[in-house]
């Protein structure tokens, strides 16, 4: 095949991609643009004393700076600070330097007021719409698999048994059952003890380790029991506890017809989905006897990271497009290929092939995300991430050179686009 050919079968194969994963319809594009955000928010610690942080933040903010840029510039802090504590800590089980610590938590501290702050900028400049709420949302689903690495870094957790699988599990679990909830009801509730308190509670972890090191976490209490321990069955009684309240959301019934979901579908399907997230790193996980994840701990989480925050996302469209959760996502293939790698014998190096797996799960999320949000902007004219309009389109009639034709068009301009004549209206 030549060069050529090879080009255009690619090209082919992206754009069928990109129609089959990613692309809106029309009606849901339309019900995009029309909906209204929609949240209760019982947060003890926002009331308590967030609330007048973020309003005396704000006032900072230049009123040119776009609220989506704000939430861009937050995620890019949480990774680059991830980042440089990974390096001092890839597996969960090395101390790192206190410093590294101390910049984890002032990274997280910066995204969560960045976060806040978004929306007020948004009003602040009239610029609200739906694609904040969007992107938002996106940005938020990619931070939870940072919060959980700070956590495992933080504790040193890859020393505990299924240790790091089970925040992980945690984290992904949490933050689609509350988006879950909201597809149900179509608002979206903040509990007593929820987001603004878990990220204070990991930011507090990251500077008890910084001020005295990670033995701290290995102090020895009952039974052979020690604080991280402790602080693990803590977490999972809290978590278990907040599940509890989304299921019993959704369980009682949606406020579509006949108990159903925003969009008129079952309650009880977007489970599936979670399950296809969850399911398949648990199998990888406990039947790797290799060492190879555990050694590559943080690579792990972070395919599994990937996958629960673009299953999250399509969670968010379909509850503020109000349209169905399709069956399949491409993304899956990430991990299925890890499942069937172990089924097979390691034909290919398990290290190697994680290396793929999370590679392509996060060039799918990538995709996915920038064509929705371009789609997005097109069709409510607007810019992601500068404010004001676009300018309106022009509309191109080609003809192939010296093509008579006898269209009138009033007011044209005759110009030259790929050699061929061309119309400008």
């Amino acid at each position: 095949m030549s060069g050529g050919g090879v080009r255009s079968s690619a090209c082919k194969f992206v754009q069928s991609y990109i129609e089959s994963d990613s692309l809106l319809t029309a009606q849901e594009l339309k019900r995009l643009k029309e909906h209204k955000y929609s949240a209760v928010d019982n947060s003890w610690l926002d009331e308590l004393c967030m609330k007048r942080w973020w309003e005396y933040v704000i006032n900072f903010c230049p009123m040119w700076i776009a609220p989506n840029l704000i939430t861009l510039i937050g995620l890019v802090i949480n990774l680059v600070t991830v980042l440089i504590l990974s390096s001092f800590s890839y597996s969960a089980t090395e101390p790192a330097p206190s410093w590294a610590y101390h910049q984890a938590a002032l990274g997280l501290f910066f995204y969560q007021t960045l976060d806040a702050i978004d929306g007020k900028q948004a009003r602040r400049t009239g610029s609200s719409s739906p694609l904040g709420e969007l992107f938002d949302h996106g940005c938020d689903s990619m931070t939870q698999v940072f919060v959980t690495l700070n956590i495992c870094y933080a504790m040193s957790l890859g020393t505990v048994t299924n240790g790091v699988l089970i925040v992980s599990i945690i984290s992904v679990t949490l933050f689609y059952c509350a988006h879950w909830s909201t597809y149900c009801t179509g608002q979206l509730r903040f509990s007593r003890f929820d987001v603004t308190e878990a990220q204070m509670s990991v930011i507090a972890v990251l500077l008890t380790t910084a001020l005295f090191g990670n033995n701290i976490w290995d102090i020895s209490l009952l039974f052979g029991y020690n604080l991280k321990h402790l602080v693990l069955f803590s977490s999972l009684i809290v978590s278990a506890y907040q599940i509890y309240g989304y299921m019993n959301v959704v369980l009682s019934g949606g406020v579509g017809k006949n108990g159903s979901t925003i969009a008129g579908t079952s309650v009880i399907f977007p489970l599936f989905p979670l399950l296809m997230v969850i399911m398949p790193f648990v199998m990888i996980y406990t039947r790797s006897e290799s060492g190879i994840l555990d050694e590559n701990i943080t690579l792990f989480c972070l395919c599994f990271g990937a996958v629960g925050a673009k299953e999250t996302n399509r969670l968010v469209i379909a509850h503020m497009s109000k349209s169905e959760l399709r069956h399949w996502d491409w993304i899956y293939i990430g991990p299925l290929a890890l499942m069937l790698n172990q089924y097979y014998e390691y034909p290919i190096s398990e290290y190697i092939l994680l290396w793929i797996a999370t590679i392509y799960c996060y060039a799918s999320l990538f995709i996915y995300c920038t064509v929705v949000c371009r789609q997005f902007c097109e069709f409510l004219n607007i810019y992601i991430f500068v404010l004001g309009n676009r300018e309106p389109k022009k509309t191109y009639l080609l003809f192939p050179e010296n093509m008579e034709t006898n269209i009138f068009l009033p007011k044209v301009q005759l110009g030259k686009f790929d050699d061929e004549d061309v119309l400008i209206i």
